[in-house]
């Protein structure tokens, strides 16, 4: 699932490299297909939306997991676009923390790996195609397995360039923009995902299984999508994994959205504009942040 990155006032994620898991952990950009009010004319580019309430202006982005290429070489035109749109005179970036970094000793439980052991197969081939020791993750939570799976499976891809997120938040400190993360530390990050229930704690696993053993071919035809300005592909994903993994849907995402929802509408109350950058699947579907702004009242458009 997915999801983003930002700048320093308003910001809630980021991490080494950013994978698809990290794009369904982020904050704010909102790609939306699924409710007909809300429905945007498809533009070309890069997605960015913006939102404006009386003196207040905040700018929303998703991002996809790392390519190749770092995400300000890969994708020039869009930086500018959103250097463009915020004029030099950032408020903040907001973003959401991702925990690659996560020291290894989140270990699950007996329950959970009572329902882990039907699907070691299907573990044992991703940890293969990922090249680690399936042992390695035995002890993990799943969420956490999950994580170190799907970053090895992305480095042995080649996939290690930097995200939109680690580019902007690195621009954004580079300038003095101030920086602000869902999960400031290490430890807020690991609190934040321990919390996760054990059903949903799986199903983090289990949608991270399937989309590996898929092969790379989909996913990069979805992101190749996003990049030029098309969301239909990553919208049906949202729907897809909302339907498969309802728990995980409703915890990583629903509840999330509907937090952050009025930390933007806050953030429209400053005189300087706000960068978000999130997992673009917190952006798509009925409850997708952009559709959550919009019936609150606020009008979304493409930048």
């Amino acid at each position: 699932m997915s999801g983003g990155p930002q700048i320093r006032t308003a910001m809630l994620a980021q991490s080494r490299s950013t994978t698809r898991r990290d794009a369904v952990l982020g904050l704010a950009a909102l790609p939306i297909a699924l409710a007909p009010d809300l429905v945007l004319a498809a533009q070309a580019g890069w997605p960015l939306w913006f939102a404006r309430s009386g003196a207040g202006t905040v700018y929303l982005t998703g991002e996809t997991p790392s390519g190749s290429a770092d995400w300000s070489d890969a994708h020039r035109g869009a930086r500018a676009r959103m250097r463009g749109a915020m004029d030099g005179s950032w408020r903040g970036l907001a973003r959401t923390n991702r925990p690659r970094d996560c020291p290894p000793g989140v270990r699950q439980g007996a329950a959970q790996r009572a329902a882990r052991r039907g699907r070691q197969g299907q573990s044992g081939k991703a940890a293969a195609l990922a090249g680690i020791a399936p042992e390695t993750l035995e002890q993990l939570r799943p969420w956490l397995a999950a994580y170190e799976l799907e970053h090895a499976y992305q480095k042995r891809n080649g996939q290690t360039g930097l995200s939109a997120n680690q580019v902007l938040a690195a621009e954004a400190m580079k300038a003095g923009v101030p920086v602000r993360s869902e999960f400031p530390t290490q430890e807020d990050t690991i609190a934040g995902y321990g919390a996760l229930s054990p059903i949903a704690d799986l199903q983090f696993l289990r949608f991270t299984l399937d989309e590996i053993l898929a092969g790379p071919a989909k996913l990069r035809r979805e992101n190749a999508d996003w990049a030029r300005g098309a969301i239909g592909l990553a919208t049906e994903r949202v729907q897809t994994a909302g339907r498969k993994f309802p728990e995980l849907y409703d915890e990583l995402f629903v509840q999330r959205n509907r937090r952050w929802t009025p930390r933007i509408a806050d953030m429209l109350q400053q005189h300087k504009p706000s960068l978000i950058v999130v997992g673009n699947y917190h952006l798509l579907g009925p409850d997708g942040v952009l559709v959550l702004l919009g019936r609150n009242g606020l009008k979304l458009e493409r930048a």
